[in-house]
């Protein structure tokens, strides 16, 4: 091959190799999941609501509402809604409710940020998605530990 052809072909391999800039395409399972849609509450855990006991149907009842595009990369953004009722500690019921932004990674990182119970409200934490079954790990700040499972409808 002569030099000529070799010059051209370093430089188209370069070329190549610098395509994509800085946000190049995620690999095939690499992305965020696609968790759009309706839960119920089947489990609740919180330092400060619950004292750090479980709770589960009948004595809590909520819906999550997700609305997230389809996923295109490693970390996606959408809205929720959030409702939960739980025992109020004096034989009746307060209610829960929130609405905000949440993104979501691949890498199992969640984070949220709106409105809860009349307060703004920003938690990070973890997740997991597996059939059907959504649980959010919320794990700072501090007061805002908690653990809610998730079903799709």
């Amino acid at each position: 091959m002569c030099r000529g052809s070799m010059l051209f072909l370093a430089f188209i391999a370069g070329a190549l190799a610098g395509c994509g800039g800085d946000d190049p395409m995620p690999p095939p399972g690499d992305l965020a999941p696609n968790l759009d849609g309706t839960y119920d509450l089947r489990a609740f855990t919180s330092v400060l609501v619950t004292g750090g006991q479980t709770l589960e149907p009948p004595l809590v009842s909520g819906m999550f509402t997700l609305r997230q595009p389809a996923p295109t990369g490693s970390e996606e953004k959408g809205t929720f809604d959030l409702s939960i009722t739980v025992p109020d500690g004096m034989g009746g019921n307060q209610s829960i409710e929130g609405q905000g932004d949440f993104t979501v990674r691949s890498d199992g990182t969640w984070e949220q940020v709106g409105v809860v119970a009349g307060a703004d409200y920003q938690g990070r934490g973890t997740y997991t998605f597996q059939n059907g079954t959504f649980t959010v790990a919320v794990t700072e700040p501090p007061l805002s530990v908690s653990t809610t499972v998730w079903q799709r409808r």
